[in-house]
């Protein structure tokens, strides 16, 4: 499979009984060039070329898109359902509704919050419009018109208690703007939010360092200049006098694992340097393959050829060090996960179970750019 497909009639191709798989070498894992551009038109040709193929993926498996991991969970489907499959404009309502589930309070608050802001707090008023044959006067005060603005806003014991929490001069001023109880809260909300970021802007900015985009273990420039596949350098001293580096426990050696993805030459790079007690490079690998792909799946890429690397050097006692959380999370806690990414970490965790069972894979800073410089 994936070599050729018959011609049937001058110039005709019959494709009625292939699939995608025919446009695969399965050998070597790769997209049959030339039969895609004998097939499709030229634009069609360089989205197939551009789509990854992954050896580590062995088997072909049904996704549910509205999962990350792509299973099936009864939560997604029915967020599909209310999002996309049925009409609920009608009972949409706007306002600011990240912001109560944002707030650090117990959940029995936030879903106080919730019911007022939704309108489904059984007020008298409230109680009457559903058809509840009640008087609208308030139970406490014999006000005229029991509803959230009064309960919560407008009677005497509510303003008293605000004032007791020393909050009442954030909530007086939304009175003037606002005449219902939703309105408030939102506008409450928003300013809270802005009062928060506005603090943070100014706070100390971060270290350049820290603010920059990631860069990788390499720049794009250098690797899209760069011929050869593969480079294994061997006692290189790392001598960086700011690097915040965690050395390996006694007796073990550190493995930095990075990947850089470079759009220019639609390339990913990854980056694996060994490291000792000392924080001295003791031997280093770099490697790059086209063409680009997600973040996650590079990065675990990159774990995956450096265990087998590790391997070939015969080492044992080495861990293994990534700047993804989502690496090392998936690594320690093997989540199920039916996608690409899940089928390379599972493989690389089948192969440490195997032949690295004294490595661990832990979560590190973002150092591996000046490891490798």
């Amino acid at each position: 499979m994936g070599s050729t497909i018959p011609l049937v009639g001058p110039g005709a191709i019959d494709i009625q009984n292939y699939s995608v798989g025919h446009l695969i070498d399965q050998s070597n894992k790769v997209w049959n060039e030339q039969l895609i551009r004998q097939l499709f038109l030229p634009e069609m040709v360089q989205s197939i070329l551009n789509t990854p193929l992954y050896p580590q993926v062995q088997t072909d498996s049904l996704l549910w898109k509205a999962e990350k991991n792509g299973c099936y969970s009864v939560k997604s489907a029915y967020r599909v359902c209310v999002e996309d499959v049925v009409n609920n404009a009608h009972l949409r309502k706007p306002g600011y509704w990240s912001g109560i589930w944002r707030l650090k309070v117990p959940p029995r608050v936030k879903n106080l919050v919730w019911r007022v802001c939704r309108e489904c707090f059984p007020t008298r008023v409230r109680l009457i419009s559903r058809g509840v044959n009640c008087p609208s006067t308030c139970v406490k005060c014999e006000d005229p018109h029991e509803d959230c603005y009064h309960i919560f806003f407008h009677r005497k014991t509510a303003i008293d208690a605000w004032n007791a929490a020393n909050v009442w001069h954030l909530i007086a001023p939304s009175l003037s703007q606002f005449d219902n109880a939703p309105d408030i809260i939102f506008n409450i909300l928003q300013k809270l939010v802005d009062s928060h970021n506005s603090g943070k802007s100014k706070t100390s900015p971060r270290r350049m360092e820290e603010s920059e985009p990631k860069a990788g273990p390499f720049r794009s420039d250098s690797l899209a200049n760069s011929s050869p596949q593969t480079h294994d350098g061997q006692n290189t001293d790392n001598r960086h006098g700011n690097i915040r580096w965690r050395k390996p426990r006694s007796g073990r050696l550190k493995c930095n694992v990075d990947a850089s993805f470079s759009t220019s030459s639609n390339k990913v790079g990854i980056g694996m340097c060994i490291c000792d007690l000392e924080g001295n490079c003791v031997r280093s690998k770099t490697m790059w393959f086209s063409p680009l792909c997600p973040v996650n799946i590079g990065e675990a890429l990159g774990l995956y050829h450096a265990t087998r690397w590790i391997n070939e050097l015969q080492l044992t006692n080495v861990d293994f060090e990534v700047d993804l959380k989502t690496i090392a999370d998936y690594f320690n806690k093997a989540r199920g996960d039916n996608t690409k990414f899940g089928s390379i970490m599972e493989n690389t965790i089948q192969f440490c179970n195997i032949f690295l069972t004294n490595s661990h894979v832990l979560l590190g800073g973002k150092q591996m750019r000046l490891l490798m410089s």
